[in-house]
């Protein structure tokens, strides 16, 4: 009717909406098939505001994201907007990327979990599936941002929410979610790290080391206090109660500062501890399968052990536990996908590595340069202390266990497990690595020397390949000979006795070259570092010298 009038367009700009014959039908077939209660049933789209139709409903909460009511249905539509800018979010100030303001993906959740508690008015536990962070959000340092969270319930405690903004003229969906409010989610741990009272922290200090750096949050979002695991696939990460800056408000003080879902400063945390994991690439929130909150409230410092499931392309996915100081589950996340969106070759934007960081690099690096090895490789700085007792700790920190670690009458490090170890030093610098199968490693300074003294010092053969490395890799000859001295190292470290073919693989541009002699491949790489003046030259070697040319 309304077409044969010619009115649906007219009305649809009163904020009337029809219901389609195939949509209409479909809910016709569905009434008439339940046992409808002794009262008129009326369906009905969008009717905009009758002035002979009163809508009740609960007067709307004070909270930041649900400023300005645009549609509201209780129990069926929200459409809210609210506007963001510097005056109103100085936490704003405290996210920036490549010089922008970013609106955080953790507070993107808030809004969303504001608009669907308040929809349905379900304070249980909330769980958000599919989540999608597919465009970000920016703000400007003049202009405010117009943000328009959009919820629907498409049936009992599951709603579709989706964020816009005026930056695209609310077309394009920002940030996307179901949200699910679920009671009786369990807050046993899914997965537990191993045993942590005999793991030694890692040595690195996020304030210091990584946070200005590999780490772009600033402020209220500065919240890693450190690491007691740290590898490429998996890191256990504290974070901190409080952030640090007392008095410093996420809105602005005429605004209200109720938080759904509680700290979005712990929460963004939990995100980015994952970073140190990927130290050569920064990383990016795209999406997660399921995010359960079990406790918006929670006080004191938190745990969080992300674990990575798999990598496909550019696009990392992580399972991630939040726990308290009891081991109780405050969160967990399913799924969570970061994307490489630029390289960062130092792991800190800086032109020296922070040294702990070289561990996860060399492990993701070594899986390219020498696949079917798995290797997981820790490397500390110490200054002080005697070294068996450091070779014992980077050992620990490479198996992710507190085990013991034994000496063989040569000195040989070995643990009682099925696991191969080698550990070595250069100053105060401790390189360890462990596998299934044999490993050694050796982190030797850079240190120029007449040729004369290399070629007496490796041998003919060892000095020939010398000058090859130097002119495939374009680089000096102290460094390539330094690079063939700590493949040496590692040989002797892995049983070989009788020196037999070294050959050059391959010379890559980033600082990696790699030799092998029979089935053993070493992958060496020479860089800069924070604490020492020389450049380094780092060698892990998997497998061993078999007699095979």
């Amino acid at each position: 009717m309304g077409e044969r009038l010619g009115r649906v367009d007219a009305l649809a700009q009163q904020g009337i909406t029809p219901i389609s014959p195939d949509n209409g039908t479909t809910v016709l077939r569905h009434l008439l098939s339940q046992r409808l209660p002794a009262t008129s049933v009326v369906v009905t789209g969008r009717f905009g505001e009758a002035p002979t139709l009163a809508v009740e409903g609960p007067e709307f909460p004070l909270l930041r994201f649900l400023e300005r009511p645009r549609v509201y249905y209780p129990g069926v539509e929200l459409v809210v907007d609210s506007e963001v800018s510097h005056d109103t979010d100085p936490y704003l100030d405290d996210h920036v990327f490549q010089g922008q303001k970013l609106f955080p993906a953790v507070m993107g959740l808030e809004a969303m979990a504001q608009a669907a508690t308040f929809l349905t008015g379900n304070p249980t536990s909330l769980v958000f599936e599919d989540v999608r962070f597919s465009r970000p959000i920016a703000a400007g340092d003049s202009t405010p941002v117009k943000l328009r969270t959009a919820a629907l319930v498409r049936e009992p405690g599951r709603v579709e929410v989706v964020l816009r903004s005026s930056e695209t003229a609310f077309q394009v969906d920002h940030f996307k979610a179901t949200c699910r409010f679920e009671g009786g989610v369990t807050t046993e741990p899914g997965f537990r790290p191993g045993p942590l009272e005999g793991l030694p922290s890692v040595p690195i200090l996020p304030r210091r080391d990584l946070y200005g750096g590999l780490l772009f949050q600033a402020g209220r979002f500065r919240r890693l206090q450190g690491y007691r695991r740290l590898a490429a696939k998996e890191c256990i990460a504290e974070i901190a109660a409080t952030d640090g800056n007392d008095g410093l408000a996420w809105f602005a003080r005429y605004l209200p500062g109720t938080l759904v879902l509680g700290d979005p400063g712990a929460r963004d945390a939990v995100i980015h501890a994952i970073q140190a994991c990927v130290p050569n690439a920064v990383i990016l929130p795209i999406g997660v399968d399921r995010i359960s909150v079990t406790a918006t409230d929670a006080r004191g410092p938190r745990l969080v052990h992300a674990v990575e499931r798999k990598l496909e392309k550019d696009t990392f996915s992580y399972d991630v536990e939040v726990t308290d100081s009891h081991g109780c589950v405050l969160e967990r996340w399913e799924g969570l996908r970061l994307r490489i969106v630029s390289s960062n070759g130092n792991g800190h934007g800086r032109s020296q590595w922070v040294i702990p960081l070289l561990g996860p690099y060399i492990e993701r690096k070594l899986e390219d340069l020498i696949p079917g090895v798995a290797v997981s490789v820790a490397v500390d700085v110490d200054h002080g202390g005697e070294r068996r007792a450091r070779s014992d700790r980077a050992i620990q920190r490479a198996l992710g266990d507190g085990v013991n670690v034994w000496r063989r009458p040569d000195g040989k490090p070995h643990v009682n497990a099925d696991r191969h170890v080698s550990a070595a030093h250069a100053g105060d610098i401790t390189m360890a690595v462990a596998g299934s199968k044999a490993v050694g490693c050796d982190v030797e300074h850079v240190v120029a020397r007449p040729a004369g003294t290399w070629r007496d010092l490796l041998g003919a053969d060892r000095f020939a390949l010398t000058e090859v490395v130097a002119r495939e890799a374009s680089e000096d000859l102290d460094t390539s000979a330094t690079r063939v001295w700590a493949v040496e190292e590692c040989l002797k470290k892995t049983g070989a006795i009788a020196r037999g073919p070294l050959v050059l693989t391959s010379a890559a541009s980033d600082g990696w070259v790699v030799m092998s002699t029979g089935s053993a491949v070493a992958a060496t790489l020479v860089t800069s570092v924070h604490s020492a003046d020389a450049r380094l030259a780092l060698a892990v070697l998997a497998g061993s010298y078999d007699g095979r040319l």
